[in-house]
C-alpha cells in the first residue's frame, strides 16, 4: 500500500514538473500581464506585455497577438487612443477576422476596437486587388511580363518611375544597337570594297570596322543586362511595403 502512494505521489511530481516546463516565458509574462491588469496595475500590466514581445520577438505574429491586444486593453485604460489604434491594429495584421466579446469587454475599449477595425478595413481595401495576394504570387505574375516586355511587369507591380525607367533604357539600348549594327555593315562593306582594290588605306578601312564591330558588342551586352535586371527585377522586388 506504501509503495502505491509512493508511486502515486512520483506521478503527481513528475507531472507538476513537466507542466511547468511546459510553460514558457512568455506565457508566464502574459499570465504576470494579466494579473496587473485586473488588479489596475496598468504599468506593470503594460512593462509585462512588452516584455513578453520582446521573448517572442521572433515568434510568429499570431503567437505574439495577445500580448499587442493586452497592450490596446491597457492604453484605452489610460486614455492614451492613439497607442491603443496601432496596438489593435497590429492585431488585426495578425488576424483581420478576429473580434471581442460584446458581452465581456468594455464598451470604451470595444469602440476603440471597432475604430481600428475600420481603418484596418479602409487601408486594406485602398490596395489595389493584385497587390493584396500573396507576393510570390505577384512576382511571379510579373516576371513572366517582364519577359515579354520589359517594364510591364514592374508596371504590374505599380512601380510606375521603374517601369518607366526600364522601358526607356530598353529603347534607347535597342536603338543604339540597331545604329551600330548597320554602322558595322556599313564599315565592313567599305573593309570588303577597299582591300578588293588594293587600296593602301585598308589598314585604317579595317580598324574602323574592327571599332564599330566592337562597340556593337558592347552595346549588345548592356541591352541584354537591361533586358536580364528588368527580368530579375520583376521575380525579386518587394511588391508591397509595410502597412503603416
Amino acid at each position: 500500500m506504501c509503495r502505491r502512494l509512493f508511486l502515486i505521489a512520483v506521478l503527481l511530481l513528475a507531472g507538476t514538473v513537466c507542466a511547468t516546463a511546459q510553460t514558457s516565458p512568455a506565457d508566464s509574462l502574459f499570465r504576470i500581464a494579466q494579473a496587473r491588469y485586473d488588479d489596475g496595475d496598468f504599468d506593470g500590466a503594460e512593462l509585462a506585455a512588452l516584455r513578453g514581445l520582446r521573448a517572442m520577438e521572433s515568434a510568429d505574429i499570431l503567437d505574439r497577438l495577445k500580448f499587442h491586444l493586452m497592450l490596446g486593453f491597457v492604453y484605452v485604460a489610460r486614455d492614451q487612443n492613439a497607442d491603443a489604434l496601432r496596438e489593435f491594429d497590429s492585431v488585426f495584421t495578425a488576424n483581420p477576422a478576429y473580434h471581442l466579446d460584446p458581452v465581456q469587454t468594455p464598451p470604451k475599449i470595444l469602440e476603440i476596437f471597432d475604430e481600428a477595425h475600420t481603418a484596418y478595413m479602409d487601408r486594406i481595401t485602398s490596395i489595389p486587388e493584385r497587390l493584396r495576394q500573396p507576393q510570390a504570387d505577384v512576382r511571379m505574375a510579373a516576371s513572366w511580363r517582364s519577359l515579354v516586355a520589359p517594364g510591364w511587369g514592374q508596371f504590374y507591380k505599380k512601380q510606375d518611375t521603374k517601369g518607366s525607367a526600364i522601358i526607356a533604357a530598353q529603347v534607347l539600348s535597342l536603338a543604339a544597337l540597331i545604329y551600330m549594327q548597320v554602322e558595322t555593315n556599313h564599315r565592313h562593306d567599305d573593309y570588303t570594297r577597299i582591300r578588293n582594290y588594293g587600296n593602301p588605306n585598308v589598314e585604317d578601312a579595317y580598324q574602323e570596322y574592327r571599332r564599330a564591330y566592337q562597340t556593337r558588342n558592347v552595346v549588345g551586352y548592356i541591352t541584354l543586362s537591361i533586358y536580364a535586371l528588368n527580368y530579375l527585377d520583376a521575380l525579386y522586388a518587394p511588391v508591397l511595403k509595410k502597412l503603416k
